[in-house]
C-alpha cells in the first residue's frame, strides 16, 4: 500500500494528469492508486515463460577485471568464442547419410587453437590504437564457468584473413553462422552466451571513436568499457536500448490489439505493438504513447509481465524488450498508415489457433510455406520472441486480464 505522503503526492500528480491525458479520464483516485501499486507487484516477478537469450549461466560478476594483468593471467586456460558481425563459430551438425544441418552447439577455442587460425590475442593490460590497427584481437570477457575457467569473445570482423578463417573452420567441421538462423536450434544457455558475445562485440565495433572529441577509444577492463585516448577520465559503457512491447486488451476484455509495422517482412504476420522508450519516460507512458500513435487507441492500466534481451536489434544495437499487458479505454481504431500496414482487434478463439499453428515445423519462420488454420489469416511470432508469450499468456486465460472499467 502507498503511504499517506505518497498518496498526497500522487493525488496532486493525478490532478495534473487528468487535465492533460484522456486515458485517465475514467479512473478514480482510488483506482489510480491501486493501479500504481499493482504495477509494482506484478513487476516483481515475470508472468511469462523463460525467454530466449535469457539464462546466461556464465558468472558476469567479476571485480578482478579491473586488476592490472587480469586478461593476460586469465586468458591462459580460457576458452574463446569467435564472432564476426552477427555470426558466431558453431559446430556443424552432421547426419548419418553424410549430410549436414543447422549448428546446434557453439564452438569454443583454447588459446592454442587460435594459433592454427593465425589469430593473435592482445592480452596486455593496456591496449593501444597501434595494437588495434595491427590486427590483434582484444578478448572481451563474457564471464566464468567456474572460479578458474574464463570465457571470452574474440571479434574477427576486422581480421585480415577472413577466407583463411572460414577454410580452417570448415576443415574442422565448424562454421561461422548467423545467430538469428540458429535461435531455434541452440540450447538456451548457448543462445544467451552467443547473444552476449555479438552484442558486446558489436558495441565495441560501433564505438571506436569518442563522441565528444572524436579521438580514438580503446577497450579497458577486459572489454567492459572503452576509454577515450585523449581524455582518460571519459569512459564509454555498453549500451542497451529499452523497448516497450505491449499486448492491449479491449474495453470489454474479449479481444486484443495486434498489428504489423511496415518494417516487418512477413506479410501475414501480426504481433504486439512496440516502440522505444524515450528519455525521461516511464515504461507505462511509453506503452500509452506508442499505442496511441500507431493505432489511435487510448490505454489506461499497464502491467509489466516480463522482459527479454534482444541482441539483434535495429541498427546492430542490443535491445531489452519489456513485455507489458495493457488495458484499452477506447475501441475505435485510427491506424497510422505511414508506419503500420495492419492493425486489428483479434478474439481469443483465433489466437488459440494461431498459438497452435506457431508450434508447427512448416511455418514461414522455419522456411516453410504452409497456410494458417481455417478461420485464421495470420501468423504470430515464434516462441523465441516475447511477443509470442504475451499473446499465448492472454489466449490461454478463460477470462479477461483486467476487470471492466
Amino acid at each position: 500500500m502507498l503511504s499517506i505522503c505518497q498518496t498526497c503526492v500522487l493525488s496532486s500528480q493525478l490532478n495534473f494528469v487528468w487535465r492533460r491525458s484522456r486515458p485517465y479520464a475514467k479512473l478514480t483516485l482510488r483506482a489510480a492508486i491501486d493501479q500504481k501499486a499493482m504495477t509494482h507487484v506484478l513487476g516483481s516477478k515475470s508472468l511469462l515463460d523463460d525467454q530466449s537469450f535469457g539464462g546466461d549461466l556464465l558468472n558476469r560478476s567479476v571485480g578482478d577485471r579491473r586488476d592490472e594483468g587480469f586478461v593476460k593471467a586469465s586468458f591462459e586456460g580460457s576458452t574463446s568464442l569467435l564472432v564476426t558481425g552477427r555470426s558466431v563459430m558453431a559446430k556443424q551438425a552432421t547426419y548419418s547419410n553424410g549430410g549436414s544441418g543447422m549448428p546446434t552447439e557453439l564452438c569454443w577455442l583454447a588459446p592454442e587453437d587460435l594459433q592454427e587460425y593465425g589469430i593473435e590475442a592482445q592480452t596486455d593490460s593496456q591496449t593501444t590504437v597501434t595494437d588495434q590497427e595491427a590486427g590483434a584481437l582484444v578478448p572481451y570477457l563474457l564471464g566464468r564457468t567456474t572460479k578458474e575457467t574464463w570465457s571470452f569473445a574474440l571479434d574477427a570482423s576486422a581480421y585480415g584473413k577472413q577466407h583463411h578463417l572460414h577454410d580452417v573452420a570448415k576443415r574442422k567441421g565448424y562454421v561461422m553462422q548467423d545467430l538469428r538462423s540458429m535461435v531455434a536450434h541452440l540450447s538456451g544457455t548457448d543462445l544467451a552466451v552467443a547473444g552476449h558475445a555479438i552484442a558486446l562485440a558489436g558495441w565495441h565495433q560501433a564505438n571506436g571513436f569518442c563522441g565528444r572529441c572524436g579521438a580514438p577509444t580503446v577497450p579497458i577492463e577486459a572489454g567492459a568499457k572503452r576509454c577515450c585516448t585523449k581524455d582518460k577520465k571519459h569512459r564509454l559503457y555498453p549500451r542497451t536500448d529499452p523497448v516497450a512491447i505491449m499486448l492491449v486488451e479491449s474495453v470489454d476484455g474479449s479481444k486484443v490489439l495486434l498489428g504489423r509495422a511496415k518494417t516487418i517482412r512477413h506479410a501475414s504476420m501480426l504481433t504486439c505493438l512496440s516502440g522505444f522508450v524515450e528519455q525521461v519516460e516511464t515504461i507505462e507512458e511509453a506503452c500509452r504513447r506508442e499505442v496511441q500513435e500507431e493505432a489511435g487507441i487510448d490505454v489506461g492500466p499497464v502491467h509489466i509481465a516480463g522482459s527479454q534481451p534482444w541482441p539483434m536489434g535495429r541498427g546492430g544495437t542490443c535491445e531489452l524488450m519489456i513485455g507489458c499487458i495493457a488495458k484499452a479505454t477506447s475501441d475505435t481504431l485510427h491506424m497510422d498508415e505511414s508506419e503500420m500496414d495492419d492493425v486489428r482487434w483479434v478474439g481469443r478463439d483465433q489466437l488459440k489457433k494461431a498459438v497452435e499453428d506457431s508450434k508447427r515445423k512448416d511455418t514461414p519462420y522455419q522456411g516453410g510455406d504452409s497456410e494458417p488454420s481455417e478461420g485464421v489469416d495470420f501468423w504470430i511470432p515464434p516462441p523465441t520472441a516475447i511477443a509470442h508469450h504475451l499473446i499465448k499468456s492472454w489466449a490461454e486465460r478463460q477470462t479477461a486480464w483486467f476487470s471492466k472499467l
